[in-house]
């Protein structure tokens, strides 16, 4: 009989997280040659900054934060497939870690569809509030990818999930 509600509790819980993803929004930008699935429509703004055109989708729901930044440098004239992006890496890093209050607990290279990223995890005090952050970055062509997902640190477990499903589901097109 345990074995059997095991089972069952086992069950329901797998068919909660197929569900959740099921019911996400499919986002797709040609400009940014970006497809990916979040819980609901993003924000999207356009800007340009020295010449680079960036593309921002960023969606919160109720405790987690989800963002995407791709950056073209097609009018740069600046190739991640010919060049080092170890420098740009290491800028943007920093970049994610100057509030005060911010901690990098992990970074590590990943691979993804035959490229390899880098991924960082930090802790920044948002109020009184410590909040957990996990961000990609991906040099892909004439793009930066930044993938970012975030959210209280005492929901971490709901919020790896949710990372799961989220960096699972990017495809660069």
């Amino acid at each position: 009989m345990r074995k059997f509600m095991l089972i069952c509790i086992l069950s329901l819980g797998w068919m909660s997280g197929v569900i959740a993803q099921e019911e996400w929004k499919k986002i797709e930008s040609e400009k940014s040659k970006i497809k990916f699935s979040i819980p609901d429509q993003p924000i999207v703004q356009n800007k340009e900054l020295n010449g680079i055109s960036i593309e921002v989708f960023s969606f919160k729901d109720a405790v987690t934060v989800f963002g995407i930044v791709a950056s073209d440098f097609s009018k740069v004239g600046i190739d991640f497939t010919y060049s080092d992006p170890t420098e740009y890496y290491e800028e943007m890093k920093e970049g994610s870690l100057v509030s005060n209050g911010t901690i990098l607990l992990e970074e590590r290279s990943v691979a993804y569809q035959k490229m390899l990223g880098k991924e960082i995890e930090y802790t920044q005090m948002v109020g009184k509030h410590e909040y957990t952050y996990f961000k990609r970055f991906f040099f892909r062509g004439k793009y930066i990818y930044q993938i970012a997902i975030g959210g209280p640190s005492r929901m971490k477990r709901i919020l790896l999930d949710k990372k799961n499903l989220y960096f699972n589901s990017v495809e660069f097109l």
